[in-house]
């Protein structure tokens, strides 16, 4: 089975989320405040992943790196439903992304964009959120943020399929590249106020060998790959495993 752009979602629940407001209570993990780029449709993504993520209490880190472009990453806490984190970027959608001629009319949604991964429940999230964070627990916001600027700093877009190398993560594991997936447009787009659409993307880490995998065969090649060797499990098989399984070797 394919979870990317041409099908619907069919892992993580979409159920409607009982009293929002009182059960989800911001606090403010960071003190720094920056001055932000735009942040004009953080309600809409707000409530979008607390619709798709019900129930769950929520902090914000508010970008501390004095980079131009403030991304501020969003944390949602386990439940004992789904015991596992969320974390997602607000900052990314504030400008159009500069699409490829033809692509906006066909897919409007591109044009604006948010990241989120999935953290299992025994995340370092304390340090994470530390002033000074150690890099084997600080490396997916480190990683988001890095994305979610790239458009901002290189003039370009960022879409299904999208990947990314580096070098390393963090000492503690051999992930060292990440690719952007869309789940379905339930889940995947973000309809604003304003009649605008956002798409909000899942990063997964990878190994050197898959995106070796997924360059040879293609993105919906990679995406029934990894299905095969991590059957849907109401998201969970997203979850980040610094351990997990190599399915490009």
């Amino acid at each position: 089975m394919v979870f990317g752009r041409y099908k619907k979602p069919v892992n993580i629940k979409n159920n409607q989320q009982k009293d929002r407001n009182k059960q989800n209570q911001n606090q403010n993990i960071s003190t720094r405040k920056l001055i932000p780029f735009s942040f004009k449709y953080t309600k809409d993504i707000d409530d979008h992943l607390n619709y798709i993520f019900p129930g769950r209490k929520t902090g914000l880190h508010i970008d501390p790196s004095g980079a131009k472009y403030q991304i501020d990453i969003n944390i949602m806490y386990p439940t004992d439903d789904e015991d596992f984190y969320v974390i997602y970027t607000s900052g990314m959608s504030s400008e159009d992304m500069l699409l490829p001629e033809g692509l906006e009319k066909d897919y409007p949604e591109f044009k604006r964009a948010e990241l989120f991964m999935l953290l299992p429940k025994n995340w370092d999230i304390d340090n994470m959120v530390s002033p000074i964070p150690k890099h084997e627990t600080y490396w997916p916001m480190q990683l988001l943020r890095m994305l979610a600027r790239f458009h901002y700093e290189f003039f370009t877009w960022i879409g299904p399929g999208y990947t990314v190398e580096y070098s390393s993560f963090a000492n503690n594991t051999k992930l060292s590249a990440a690719m952007v997936v869309s789940l379905g447009d339930d889940i995947s787009i973000i309809k604003t106020k304003d009649n605008k659409l956002i798409s909000l993307y899942l990063v997964i880490p990878l190994y050197k060998e898959e995106v070796k995998y997924k360059m040879q065969h293609g993105y919906e090649a990679f995406i029934d790959k990894f299905a095969e060797n991590f059957p849907p499990d109401n998201g969970r098989e997203w979850i980040i495993d610094i351990n997990r399984k190599n399915i490009g070797l």
